[in-house]
């Protein structure tokens, strides 16, 4: 192998067979087991000097492993001994596999289709899926999956049952192996080259067909892998070839692999963990594996080397030593992982290898113990994240001075926006889902602190700097990888270390992870320079705060699920503030976003909020933030805590009542002002009211989530899923609880399906008392990724009561916030923030300035503030501390000082008097004294209600009696809502004794100057009650709209319903702070008293003058009544005059306003047709092939599971050649006047009923056309939106004018004979043209657009074009849209029609148009006189009878008499009267029954004919068996009835005894499509409605519509013979003429004309294929099967649903003129329309002539959803309802109509 020089006897061993030398070489091996012959044969064909793809020494290789046999004998012999316990199937990216979590261990386990379906997993959870990365069989491998998972073929159990093969089987494999696999290697090292990167790929691709070969080896089975997988893990072999051998190519050889492997670099800093175990980075390769991986690494995980070391696995010990090598090279995989040219395949296939590694517990342990795997992971990742990082400009305020010394990971780096760490982390996730690898991770101190330290790179990455001039010119777009970083890198491994933390044994893991995080976090703090009591920059904003989380994580844990006290594992509260300035700038940001404050950074920024608190996020970021804001709001001085909050939020400006505050914050709008004051709120109560970190259980948890999704809106399955928030990186969380748990919660919707097309998917809509009792406002809005999703909710909310009568109130409802449940008793000091004074005081503030100031303050702050006095009376304490009372005066924002107390119900009756306020003093001011007037004058009191008596005495008791002596009297309150005036009480007020009067300077002067402050007394004069009395007044738009019910009801505890509007909620917390305290009701009782006196005073006041106001709007009121009257007067003289100029020229109108005015729905203009504007109908034109698809049989076409359908033989192919028969026997041009066509690619017309003016119609089209071509129009074809339905419309039929429909017509005669010779003149002396050219010109366009409606295939079906084809195209136009319509209705005219049948019909018109150019095209003599005089015995010439004989022309009883019944329409003038028709409907009757009695004929036996033939011979000719017995007579007189013609292709029929009523039912069979046709036509030209039927059948119904019975009749003798009606008195010799002119024909060809005979006009409804219920089999026969016209396997197989063909679908291999085959088949098999089932994807695509359409899916899983693209993998199942809309949409031809989003297909599907 190493010399091109070759050994004598390889030379002539080359010479001879392959064959021979193979045999040879096998006795050889036979003999020896190291035969010298063999090798140095081999060291000739496998030399260096050959390329290694050369066919003859791939094929020489084939031949000598084989020993003699071919190399596919010897595979199927190798198979044989197939043993492998495992599967290990090894596959690629997007081969289908499946994935059982009922039977997996690992969630990574995965099973290939065959073990599968081999396997029994009935009921199972499970799913199927495409690899993304690629993947390998786990079947038989116990530390995966569960053993009943098992398919049959794997197992432990197999190895009782193996059996080995023969030893010289595989004599010569154990002998080549070492060669084989040497000469790959020397391949590897002689293409290595650094410098040329890119030479790789083709290194790879040269070698293609070897490892190709290999890779075949591996496929054999076992036994054959175990020959190669002991040779690859042999040292021995691997030292003697590589190291051991001699010559030149060797050291050289030997030098490439030394460079290659001093190239590959690893990092740095793994020289610090030198002395680890498995941390020396010097690689010593000993086995051929080894160095298999290593060249596997270095030209970037090939997919042919990654396949096929991974293919071997299965046996154990490569495996062990597979892995080894692995984690030995995992530090330069790293380096690759960065550096490959490309990222995203090679991270594919690393994790395609360590997937399959670490999923084993115990290979996973023995990695982590004996070669620091772990310790691998972290400082490879460290490492990778170490070379990207950046400065932090974190709280950086001046960039001159550098502050900061933090650095932090560069989101914009490709390492992060590639996720070029996601295999590494993947592993480690995987690593940390074993518990013993978990456990090792926290107890080692030195990688938690290696983990620290990388977790703080990623801590306050991507910093968001607020923009405040102009807007910013590039948006940028990392922060997709900061949050991508953040949830892989940090959140997955949290999540996986806490689920193994659950027991008190791991307590002591915990508390290291706490402190570690605690540490980590300090010394983050001291890099970016934050000191105690450090105020964030404002401007700056950062989501990512993994340390944070930690420790939020991990305390949380310890709290919950270990007993830990919260106060044993807090840090210092200096420590507790820091933590808290970070998270809650989250929480400012937030509400900033929201209210627009950071528009100018673009739309990104609101991309970020949104994903913070999106499902994958939210429980690692944002439940975690508001998780330590909920420990620092425990643990901290509650008014410090609220204080910050409010600073931070920058309301302190807000809550001033200075009118120039002096508090140094961001200035903000007013309308940010009132967002920051409702975030502010909405804060609070979100920190009171979430308790996902706070002790929740995981039940109650799930099911609060769930009513959450449910509440803001109905939901699908899958839906629900996968807006669960979840733990990133554990599997299953929370998954047990989820089923049961919605079916507690909602209740399931089936999929609405709707006839116009809409479809829905099932979903799960919450059930009623999910409303009352689930639905928390404050979760939904934690969790609405969108304001519009909790408006959502309230709207939902909202509709129910109102349903439920619960609310009938016309205003809207508040949210029914909920008192938050039980939490672990170490968060109880949450609740403080309730009881401090800080918030009482706050949430005065808003009440005042929402009664007095803020007239338009929204809902929600007055909501929040409501709800949060209603839980700080819920948590009130029961003994409360108290200090002395200010007297009524309070300083300006301190807060905490205003109130007493930190009871509610104390500080609520407390009234704040006035608050000192600090205003600058101007230079005017600074001149004069400082001395303040603190005196109110009493007007300023006159817009308050002012009850507080509780200050008029210097102590701060209960109010009594005595107190309200000096109350003065009620004054108007002008400022209320709603118009309706309030009241208020004005107390004459003193300052309390030591009030400042004179002013301070903020501070004293030391050389520098300040500004001066002067204290101003700003009156107030409130309490919290008062103040929330006048705010139910205000929002009731009432005064004295509170009534106490407690008060006045004797203490009786009212509803408790939380159902109502603001004045509800207002006044359920007054009530309740009454019965909870008696001061306060005694306060709101004399508050009440008061009021009531007042309403008394002013009544007393308004009576005085009433009578005078009243009498004087008497008096205007008689002077306005007197001026109207007069005016009315002369209006009506001149009206009169008017009417009577006008009266003649409306006599002379009248007869034009009867004409029938049509809309114009372009212009408005209401007129009639006429020729001169002529308006048109709007219509859509398209080919169909629906009525081509009907069938004999009743039962569809099925699918059958081994892809054949049941023999075709549909109405299109049966007419065909039919026509074809006909063509062969008879001239041409009476061929096409026998029949019609158009069952394949007819012309089908629809209309939406509107109408347009012809001109209009032109000026709309032109217009289109100068528009931009966004819309998927083509209105160069004439194509345009109805302007009014915006319905697809292709052309305008004109309405024929009134006067041109009443053309001069014969008199009806009762004479048939003379009405015979009128209808025969009427076809002569037919008007043709309608009197108007523009009429004739508009009628010629429509005649072009329906030609061009269909493909030029269908147009004709002979070599000639002459009239009688154009006229067998224009009859079958009528003939296709009457069946369509019969269709629609059902197939029978004596039923009401389904719903979906539409009453817009366009048939008439389209009639005029056709008929036109039906007589155009017969204007020579009509060769319709001739047929009508053969028909009924009467010519124009005046024989009594016709018996011409037709020379080539088609016989009569072998026409199709609903054709010529439509011929004969479009002959006639459509003006004609109703006798006429029914006239001609009863000639051609005749015509049908003889036909009929005809084909019967041909049914009887010899024996039946002849009794039938003798017993007519004694009854009149009248009766049916005097007629068919004359039949019989005289087709007797050919060879019509020899028993001889059944062997020669005739169809043989029902050999069954034929009774006289059999016959007649037969008979009538045959006769109504015949009547339907008829009974269609009269309906349309007359107008005559179908009634419905009363019992009778519907041959009698339809023969009673037509006139051939005068009545119905119920007699039980009753036959189709009564309708007989001749038009000669001696109709026998008109049926012999018939049967004659046939017999003619007979004699010539027999065969022929009992086959042209034999002709069933009865079909059964078009239907799509019959469907597999389960989709599955579906997909497991067509996914691989190969197309019959390219003979390989489609990339998206498909098939039709109307013939159920199996195509290619965009893929041009089958493509026909460069239409591909889908296009192709839509036009062939349905006219221009096609319905394909995409097997890959589940869905429908319907081609609509250059259109296409996803339709939807027929599959839904068994929550009623689409699983489009095979996405979830679930079971999908045949919707039955689905699958009949699609049809009926078929059908009915509504696509272009139903479905909205079409694209142009340009022949490409």
């Amino acid at each position: 192998m190493a010399s091109s020089e070759m050994p004598s006897g390889s030379v002539a061993l080359s010479k001879r067979s392959k064959r021979s030398v193979a045999t040879y070489f096998k006795g050889e091996c036979g003999k020896q087991c190291n035969p010298q012959k063999l090798h140095d044969f081999l060291e000739h064909i496998l030399s260096s000097a050959r390329p290694i793809d050369e066919f003859e020494t791939i094929d020489w290789c084939k031949w000598l492993i084989a020993g003699g046999s071919t190399f596919d004998e010897f595979s199927k012999i190798v198979r044989q001994y197939d043993n492998a316990i495992t599967c290990g199937l090894v596959w690629t990216a997007n081969f289908v596999a499946y994935r059982c979590r009922t039977c997996g261990v690992s969630p990574c386990m995965s099973l290939c289709s065959d073990c599968f379906q081999a396997g029994n997993h009935e009921g199972h959870d499970f799913n199927m899926f495409r690899s993304q990365a690629g993947g390998a069989c786990d079947c038989g491998d116990v530390s995966v999956m569960n053993p009943s998972g098992f398919c049959r073929r794997h197992g432990p159990d197999r190895q009782h049952h193996m059996v080995h093969p023969p030893g010289d089987i595989m004599a010569n494999a154990e002998a080549m192996m070492p060669q084989i696999f040497l000469r790959l290697l020397y391949h590897l090292r002689d293409n290595c080259k650094p410098e040329m990167r890119n030479s790789y790929v083709v290194t790879m691709m040269d070698a293609e067909q070897y490892m190709g070969f290999i890779q075949g080896l591996s496929d054999m089975g076992a036994a054959m892998r175990n020959v190669m997988a002991s040779m690859l893990t042999n040292t021995g072999i691997y030292k003697k070839l590589t190291q051991d051998r001699p010559g030149d190519y060797c050291k050289t050889s030997q030098e490439n692999y030394t460079s290659a492997l001093q190239s590959m670099p690893y990092p740095d800093s793994f020289e610090k963990h030198q002395d680890k175990p498995g941390l020396q980075q010097a690689l010593c390769h000993e086995t051929f594996v080894e160095e298999l991986v290593f060249w596997t690494v270095k030209y970037e995980f090939p997919q042919k080397m990654v396949t096929l070391l991974l293919s071997l696995l299965p046996h154990d010990g490569y495996k062990n030593c597979f892995t080894k090598a692995f984690v030995q090279h995992y530090s330069r995989i790293s380096i690759v992982l960065v550096n490959a040219l490309d990222r995203v395949t090679v991270a594919n296939r690393v994790v395609h290898v360590s997937v399959q590694l670490f999923s084993n517990e115990a290979l996973a342990t023995k990695m982590a113990d004996e070669y620091n795997l772990l310790y691998t992971l972290v400082l490879s990742l460290t490492n990778m994240i170490e070379n990207i990082r950046v400065g932090s400009a974190l709280e950086e305020t001046d960039p001159m001075q550098v502050n900061n010394f933090h650095s932090v990971a560069d989101c914009s780096h490709d390492v992060m926006k590639s996720h070029c760490y996601w295999p590494i982390i993947s592993d480690f996730i995987n690593m940390l889902s074993h518990r013993k690898i978990a456990l090792r991770f926290l107890k080692d101190e030195e990688l938690v602190t290696r983990w620290m330290d990388l977790l703080a790179y990623l801590q306050g990455m991507n910093l968001n700097q607020r923009v405040l001039t102009q807007h910013v010119e590039f948006e940028s777009d990392t922060y997709y990888a900061a949050f991508s970083a953040e949830l892989e890198i940090s959140a997955s491994p949290m999540w996986s270390l806490l689920s193994h933390c659950s027991g008190q044994e791991n307590s002591y893991h915990i508390l290291r992870m706490i402190a570690a995080a605690q540490i980590a976090l300090q010394d983050w703090f001291t890099a970016i320079n934050c000191k105690n009591n450090m105020k964030p920059n404002p401007y700056q904003l950062t989501f990512h705060l993994p340390l944070h989380r930690y420790l939020a994580a991990f305390m949380m844990t310890a709290v919950k699920n270990l007993d830990i006290k919260l106060t044993d594992i807090l840090p210092e509260d200096v420590a507790l503030k820091k933590i808290m300035i970070h998270v809650l700038q989250i929480q400012v940001s937030l509400a900033q976003i929201y209210a627009g404050m950071w528009v100018r950074n673009g739309i990104q920024i609101k991309g970020q909020a949104m994903t913070y608190v999106q499902c994958h996020f939210c429980y690692s970021m944002a439940d975690a933030d508001l998780y330590l804001l909920q420990v620092c709001g425990s643990q901290l001085d509650p008014d410090y805590f609220v204080k910050t909050i409010l600073e931070r939020f920058h309301l302190l400006n807000w809550l001033s009542f200075s009118s120039k505050p002096s508090h140094l914050s961001i200035h903000l709008e007013p309308s940010h002002e009132t967002a920051m004051l409702e975030g502010a709120l909405a804060l609070l109560s979100t920190l009171l009211g979430i308790r996902t970190y706070l002790g929740i259980g995981d039940k109650e948890l799930v099911r609060l989530e769930m009513a959450s999704l449910l509440c803001m809106g109905d939901r699908q399955h899958s839906q629900l899923q996968d807006l669960m928030p979840e733990k990133s990186g554990v599997s299953g969380h929370g998954k047990e609880y989820f089923e049961s748990t919605l079916k507690e919660l909602a209740d399931y919707k089936a999929p609405v399906f709707e006839a116009g097309g809409g479809m829905q998917q099932g979903t799960y809509v919450p059930k009623a008392f999910l409303w009352d009792t689930e639905y928390d406002p404050i979760h939904v809005s934690l969790r609405a990724i969108y304001k519009r999703d909790q408006q959502a909710a309230l709207d939902r909310y909202t509709e129910h009561i109102r349903q439920t009568g619960k609310y009938q109130k016309k205003t809207s409802p508040w949210p029914p916030f909920k008192i938050p449940g039980h939490v672990n008793s170490s968060y109880k000091g949450l609740y403080k923030i309730l009881n401090c004074r800080t918030i009482q005081a706050f949430l005065f503030t808003i009440l005042y300035k929402a009664v007095h100031k803020e007239l338009n303050l929204p809902d929600s702050v007055l909501y929040y503030t409501i709800h949060l006095l209603d839980l700080s009376l819920h948590f009130s304490p029961s003994h409360s501390t108290k200090r002395v009372h200010s007297q009524g005066t309070v300083n300006d924002g301190q807060f905490h000082r205003w109130f007493s107390s930190s009871d509610i119900k104390q500080n609520a009756r407390e009234t704040i008097h006035e608050i000192v306020v600090q205003n600058p003093v101007s230079e005017t001011e600074e001149a004069d004294s400082c001395t303040v007037n603190v005196d109110m004058d009493t007007s300023t009191l006159e817009e308050m209600f002012q009850l507080a008596p509780s200050t008029a005495s210097s102590h701060g008791g209960p109010i009594t009696a005595s107190h309200l002596s000096g109350i003065p009297s009620m004054m108007s309150l002008p400022g209320s809502s709603g118009g309706s005036p309030t009241y208020a009480l004005a107390l004459p007020t003193s300052h309390p004794p030591g009030s400042p009067t004179q002013v301070k300077p903020k501070y004293e002067s030391r050389g520098v100057v300040t500004e001066q402050f002067h204290s101003t007394p700003y009156p107030v004069n409130e309490n919290l009650i008062t103040l929330l009395v006048k705010l139910h007044n205000k929002l009731s738009g009432k005064s004295n709209s509170y009534a106490c019910s407690t008060c006045e009801g004797g203490g009786a505890k009212p509803s408790e319903a939380a159902v109502g509007d603001g004045p509800f909620y207002v006044g359920r917390f007054l009530d309740r702070l009454c019965r909870q305290s008696s001061e306060c009701a005694k306060l709101v009782s004399e508050i009440a008293a008061t009021r009531q006196q007042k309403e008394k005073d002013k009544k007393q006041g308004q009576t005085v003058n009433q009578e005078e106001r009243r009498k004087k709007a008497w008096e205007r009121q008689q002077k306005l009544m007197a001026e109207f009257a007069s005016k009315q007067k002369a209006f009506m003289e001149q009206a009169m005059e008017e009417e009577e100029d006008a009266s003649e020229e409306t006599t002379q109108e009248k007869s034009k306003s009867e004409e029938k005015l049509l809309d114009c729905v372009i212009c408005g203009q209401s007129t009639p047709s006429t020729g001169d504007s002529p308006v048109g109908l709007v219509v859509f034109l398209q080919s169909s092939s629906v009525l081509g698809h009907r069938l004999r049989s009743e039962k569809p076409r099925v699918l059958l599971e081994d892809g054949s359908q049941l023999p075709k033989a549909p109405c299109a192919t049966f007419y065909k050649k039919h026509l074809e028969t006909l063509l062969k026997n008879f001239e041409e041009g009476s061929c096409q006047m026998s029949l019609n066509i158009g069952w394949e690619g007819g012309v089908v017309v629809q209309t939406c009923g509107h109408y347009l003016h012809l001109t209009c119609h032109g000026s709309y089209l032109e217009s289109l056309k100068t528009q931009n071509p966004t819309e998927n129009l083509s209105v160069n074809k004439g194509e345009y939106w109805c302007p009014l339905c915006r319905q697809l419309s292709n052309s305008v039929i004109p309405v024929v004018p009134d006067e041109n429909k009443f053309t001069l017509v014969k008199p009806v005669s009762p004479d048939p004979h003379q009405m015979a010779f009128d209808l025969a003149e009427l076809m002569v002396k037919r008007p043709i043209t309608p009197g108007s050219a523009n009429l004739t010109k508009a009628m010629g366009s429509v005649m072009e657009d329906l030609t061009n409606s269909t493909h030029s295939a269908y147009k004709t079906y002979t070599m000639s074009h002459g009239s009688e084809c154009v006229l067998l195209f224009v009859c079958s136009v009528a003939r296709t849209n009457l069946e369509v319509e019969l269709l629609q209705r059902g197939g029978t005219l004596d039923k009401p029609p389904p719903s979906i049948f539409t009453k817009k019909n366009c048939f008439l018109p389209m009639l005029h148009v056709l008929s036109l150019h039906s007589k155009l095209l017969t204007m020579r003599p009509t060769p319709y006189t001739d047929l009508w005089a053969h028909i009924t015995g009467v010519s124009l010439t005046g024989d009594s009878t016709s018996v011409t004989k037709y020379q080539k022309n088609v016989p009569l009883l072998l026409k199709d008499v609903t054709a010529l019944l439509i011929q004969f329409i479009l002959t006639l003038p459509i003006s004609m009267e109703t006798e006429h028709f029914d006239f001609l409907v009863q000639m051609l009757y005749n015509v049908v029954y003889v036909q009929a009695l005809a084909v019967m004929s041909c049914k009887f036996t010899s024996e039946e004919r002849e009794a039938w033939r003798k017993k007519g011979q004694k009854v009149p000719f009248e009766t049916m068996d005097g007629i068919l017995s004359h039949i019989i007579t005289r087709l007797s007189l050919s060879r019509l009835f020899d028993d001889a013609d059944k062997e020669k292709g005739v169809s043989a029929f029902c050999q069954s005894v034929w009774s006289p009523q059999s016959v007649e039912d037969a008979i009538e069979e045959f006769v109504l499509p015949f009547l339907r046709i008829a009974a269609l036509l009269k309906h349309h030209l007359f107008g005559i409605e179908f009634s419905p039927s009363e019992g009778s059948s519907e041959f009698q119904y339809l023969a009673v519509y037509l006139g051939l019975l005068s009545a119905p009749t119920t007699q039980r003798d009753l036959n189709a013979m009564i309708c007989m009606r001749w038009a000669v008195p001696n109709p026998i010799k008109l049926t012999q003429a018939w049967c004659t002119d046939y017999l003619n024909f007979v004699s010539i060809n027999f065969v022929d004309g009992k086959s042209l005979l034999l002709v069933k006009p009865m079909w059964n409804g078009p239907h799509l294929i019959i469907l597999p219920d389960q989709y599955y089999r579906i997909f497991q026969r067509f996914r691989s099967q190969k197309c019959e016209v390219c003979n390989k396997p489609p990339r998206d197989p498909t098939i039709c649903l109307i013939c159920g063909d199996f195509l290619c679908f965009r893929d041009s291999c089958c493509r026909q003129n460069m239409v591909y085959e889908c296009v192709q088949h839509s036009v062939t098999c349905g006219g221009g329309t096609g319905i394909f089932l995409l097997i890959n994807s589940s869905v429908i695509v319907v081609i609509r002539g250059p259109r296409a359409t996803l339709w939807g899916s027929i599959y839904l899983d068994e929550h009623g959803e689409e699983d489009r693209d095979l996405k979830r993998g679930k079971p999908l199942f045949l919707s039955k309802e689905r699958y009949e809309l699609l049809e009926t949409q078929w059908r009915s031809h509504n696509f272009d109509h139903v479905c909205k989003k079409w694209i142009w297909h340009r022949d490409r599907l």
